[in-house]
């Protein structure tokens, strides 16, 4: 009988050249509208095939405890709910210490990291003050810078003890040092162009101590964010986790049941990057 993994690849496929099949043809009647959906279509092949990355179901995913949520409508730019539920079971799963976040913008993702965990979460964010260098942004990163009284929003009003510790700088610039080897959860999900992900994934790599995890947001959603993950994915392991836009890199660590070890070490996972 044929595996899961297969049936779905053989899904994937179709669907594909169903797709692709359509868009040629339609490419023939209309030219001009055929280049305006390209970008739709090629999304669309991105989020159902994507070899070299391993596929997990949510509920594959290890967690304890109910998941709190306040608000299914994290504003433009915020989490969808399926995703912020994928990622809060990740982070019930490994009750982290300290996670470090990666773009912070209205604070909506921040606030129920904290909600979920006895963790000390830090999270970085480019203030539009701030925002010299924006050769790499497109218009809908531009769109997501806020001022610097504007960004966390969200969490600001909220009681935390203290946990948010809000940071400010170009993650491509900022000084990670006093981060190294500390954090348990990296969330990425900050500037959306190829090169900054895959600076925003070195640094990741950096911050992760010995065991945790790191999540990389728009996965097979926005182009660049799987182009730079299907290219980690040649030298660490990755998995997509089904249903949602989340992509999952796990370091010293596995979950039961999967037919493919997709557990990283140390050396191996910084060792790609920097080699």
């Amino acid at each position: 009988m044929r595996s899961d993994r297969t049936k779905r690849l053989l899904r994937a496929v179709t669907t594909m050249g169903r797709v692709w099949q359509h868009a040629f043809l339609n490419a023939f009647v209309s030219p001009g509208r055929f280049r305006q959906v390209m970008p739709e279509l090629r999304r669309v092949c991105d989020a159902v095939y994507h070899p070299g990355i391993g596929e997990l179901k949510i509920f594959d995913l290890p967690g304890e405890g109910p998941i709190q949520i306040l608000s299914l409508d994290g504003g433009g730019g915020g989490m969808n709910s399926q995703d912020l539920y994928a990622l809060l079971r990740v982070v019930r799963w490994l009750k982290p210490r300290k996670i470090f976040e990666i773009g912070t913008f209205n604070g909506f993702t921040t606030a129920h990291l904290v909600m979920n965990s006895q963790a000390e979460v830090y999270t970085l964010d480019l203030p539009l003050e701030l925002a010299t260098d924006l050769v790499d942004y497109n218009s809908n990163d531009m769109k997501l810078l806020h001022q610097r009284d504007q960004i966390g929003m969200f969490y600001q009003n909220m009681d935390v003890k203290g946990r948010i510790h809000q940071l400010f700088g170009d993650s491509r610039k900022f000084d990670f040092a006093p981060y190294r080897e500390s954090a348990d959860v990296v969330l990425i999900d900050a500037c959306h162009h190829y090169d900054c992900v895959i600076s925003d994934s070195r640094h990741a790599l950096e911050i992760l101590g010995e065991r945790g995890a790191i999540l990389w947001h728009d996965f097979a959603n926005l182009i660049d964010v799987t182009r730079a993950c299907k290219h980690l994915a040649k030298v660490m392991p990755i998995m997509h986790i089904e249903g949602t836009w989340l992509a999952l890199h796990l370091r010293g660590l596995s979950i039961s049941g999967l037919r493919r070890d997709f557990t990283g070490s140390v050396a191996a996972s910084q060792g790609t990057l920097h080699g």
